[in-house]
């Protein structure tokens, strides 16, 4: 994929748009990215552009929420999902192009009814069950995308709200995309194109999300979960023929 003004242009295109989803959604940006951009840069390469999207995209989440965070929360998440984190990274390394494709896709797919499941439950969770918790997230963090609603949910498991999940989350997942950008350097997965790609794609959200908010006000809330589910699914499914066709 040539990085010239056209194609900078698409991926910039790119992150608004899924930004704009995402904000009204409340979840997904990072699965829509990645279905949209696997069949121009190869499914292997998609986490590693998106650590870097990420790093931006939750910095300007943190800094509207920058004066609510919960910072024993936060060092609990990170002393679980750390750990888990390099494992998943290992993992995404080792794997060939069409188990990466296979993964993504099942992962994908499978948050619309882990998402539900995790809303039906109201999970009560202490510091040990968060630090767990948090290990079993870190992991899936470095195979694929899409799976921030289980560190939400383990948040407010632990007695977070508001303001206070939403900058606590913003605030770990800054640090965990930070090293799992620099694991994926260190195992050769993330190069100067994707750095590129990815400083695009997170510079293009803050927008996006801003459009996002707007649509939020005028949008049924009911009417969000279904939209953001049908492109979810569709997204993992088609990254699963990528995979396969």
């Amino acid at each position: 994929m040539g990085l010239d003004a056209a194609t900078l242009a698409a991926v910039a295109a790119l992150g608004a748009c899924a930004a704009v989803v995402g904000a009204v959604g409340g979840f997904g940006t990072g699965v829509i990215i990645a279905a949209c951009l696997s069949p121009f840069i190869g499914v292997k390469a998609v986490v590693p552009v998106m650590a870097v999207a990420g790093i931006i995209i939750n910095s300007g989440r943190f800094w509207f929420y920058r004066g609510d965070f919960d910072r024993r929360a936060c060092g609990l998440l990170l002393l679980g999902a750390l750990p888990g984190l390099v494992v998943g990274t290992w993992i995404y390394s080792v794997l060939d192009a069409r188990a990466v494709g296979t993964l993504l896709g099942t992962v994908v797919i499978a948050t619309v009814p882990a998402r539900r499941w995790l809303h039906r439950h109201k999970i009560v969770v202490g510091a040990p069950a968060l630090v767990a918790g948090s290990g079993a997230y870190g992991l899936s963090a470095g195979v694929a995308p899409g799976t921030g609603m289980i560190q939400i949910s383990l948040l407010m498991g632990a007695g977070l709200a508001g303001p206070a999940v939403l900058g606590t989350d913003a605030l770990a997942t800054i640090l965990i995309d930070v090293c799992k950008a620099t694991l994926f350097q260190r195992y050769s997965l993330l190069d100067e194109q994707a750095v590129v790609l990815g400083l695009v794609l997170g510079a293009a959200s803050v927008p996006g999300s801003g459009a996002g908010a707007w649509l939020v006000r005028r949008m049924h809330a009911h009417l969000h979960t279904i939209l953001m589910e049908g492109l979810i699914v569709f997204g993992g499914a088609f990254m699963l023929y990528q995979a396969w066709k």
